[in-house]
């Protein structure tokens, strides 16, 4: 029988290894799919887009080659021999002096937290708490650097974003996303060969906390807002609905997790969710922005972090308490960790059999 080594995703090597998206026309967003066998491009529509929220086009090779089976003939290049397996690359890091030179509370992120908890300045107590957590960095432009250190506190990379810092939006002119790592390589300072495998922003925060709940949200802007607003839990992002891995989410284990899914992304979650069960997590589910949402709301594809700066915003400090059914069976969860009720009273969490 002839082997075959299947299609992959081109990878990220820099902005030239990211193409036009034929969907939503972003010149630097898609990623195409490669023969297995020789590397070319199958098809310049074959592939996927990183805007997976605003835009989602996937095209897969499987679906190209159902729609046009002629093509497949180019394609198909017999393995006679099988190649020996690679052994695995371990994970490369990143030294730790890079976070500490990088501390800094001026990135405009930070400024728009400032006004954001009741017009506090860089002095109070919770700027200050998530800036020690989270060693949260700034670069000379005012980009805020969230470093993903993981539990042995080794530092995988760090993600660069610019916000404006009167809205708290991401300003996506001007380049966007950056990566630590991706800098630092162009600066000769890492080796061409950095073997990233990302982790969980905040993961670090497992080891000093042990006896905490976990709290999951998609991205980076979410997890600091809501630490800020509800400190008695440890929250963490995955970085984007794709990085929703169990390979990246087995740090949880023995954990209890209460996973807050953007508005567009709740039953993916939710069936995400019985995959986490299956590595010893107790695992809840909020349907907040499920059920709150407005038509608006569901446009914009909010997040946690729109609803608690909108929440803050009128000063209003609690939300409407749903308790379903099914969150009424967790009152055993709550016997062994009280405050885990006030978490479950304000998001209208659902528990996922």
């Amino acid at each position: 029988m002839e082997n075959f080594n299947q299609p992959y995703l081109e990878k990220y090597t820099g902005k030239a290894s990211r193409h036009k998206c034929p969907k939503c026309g972003d010149a630097h967003s898609f990623a195409y799919y490669l023969d297995g066998n020789t590397g070319q491009v199958i098809d310049k529509n074959v592939g996927r887009c990183n805007h997976e929220s605003g835009c989602g086009y996937h095209y897969t090779p499987k679906q190209f080659f159902i729609d046009n089976p002629v093509e497949k003939e180019r394609f198909v290049v017999p393995v006679q021999i099988k190649p020996k397996q690679q052994p695995k690359r371990e994970t490369s890091y990143i030294p730790f002096q890079y976070v500490e030179k990088s501390v800094s509370y001026n990135s405009s992120f930070i400024y728009f937290l400032c006004g954001l908890f009741d017009r506090y300045s860089l002095e109070s107590p919770t700027i200050e708490k998530l800036m020690q957590d989270y060693a949260l960095g700034a670069t000379k432009d005012g980009s805020i650097i969230y470093w993903q250190i993981d539990t042995k506190g080794k530092v995988r990379t760090g993600k660069v974003m610019k916000y404006d810092p009167h809205t708290g939006h991401r300003i996506k002119s001007g380049g966007g996303i950056n990566w630590i790592h991706s800098i630092m390589k162009r600066q000769d300072l890492l080796p061409e060969d950095f073997n990233l495998v990302q982790c969980l922003f905040g993961e670090h925060l497992l080891r000093m906390y042990p006896d905490k709940v976990v709290a999951l949200v998609e991205s980076e802007k979410s997890a600091l807002i809501a630490s800020g607003v509800y400190p008695d839990y440890i929250w963490l992002a995955t970085g984007g609905k794709s990085q929703l891995s169990i390979d990246k989410l087995k740090v949880l284990k023995g954990r209890t997790v209460i996973m807050f899914p953007d508005v567009d992304g709740f039953e993916y979650w939710s069936n995400k969710a019985k995959e986490v069960e299956t590595i010893g997590c107790k695992v809840v589910v909020s349907d907040l922005l499920e059920k709150n949402a407005t038509d608006e709301d569901r446009e914009n594809k909010i997040d946690l972090a729109d609803w608690l700066i909108r929440t803050l915003s009128t000063d209003v400090k609690e939300v409407r308490k749903e308790l379903s059914e099914a969150e009424k069976t967790l009152q055993i969860m709550t016997g062994a960790n009280p405050a885990l009720q006030m978490l479950i009273d304000t998001f209208n969490l659902e528990l996922v059999a």
